[in-house]
């Protein structure tokens, strides 16, 4: 290539090729390199012993502040359980993820 060269009506400078050609050899490369595997994150076992512990200690908080009418045990399940459904469907799309794509039923 030399300062003659067009692409699209448009001039670039010697500075703009060799960035254009290190991009290029770039691209080159990640074509020919296997995809690399995707890496799990490290909360990924942990996220259902996370609901699993999280909806006992719902339903214990509900259970003795419904009993004892104690107002803090009934504010703590209160911002317990939305919580614990957050994580809840945090789990239940990544297992949904998991399965594949979507396939109906009917």
């Amino acid at each position: 290539m030399d300062e003659s060269d067009r692409t699209d009506g448009v001039r670039l400078t010697a500075r703009e090729r060799a960035a254009l050609a290190e991009i290029e050899e770039g691209l080159r490369r990640q074509e020919e390199d296997p995809a690399p595997e995707p890496r799990r994150r490290s909360g990924g076992r942990r996220l259902p012993l996370m609901v699993a512990v999280m909806s006992v200690c719902s339903v214990v908080l509900a259970v003795v502040g419904i009993r004892t009418s104690e107002p803090a045990l009934l504010w703590c399940f209160a911002v317990m359980w939305p919580l614990t459904v957050l994580q809840l469907v945090r789990l239940l799309g990544r297992w949904i993820r998991s399965t594949g794509p979507f396939t109906p039923w009917f």
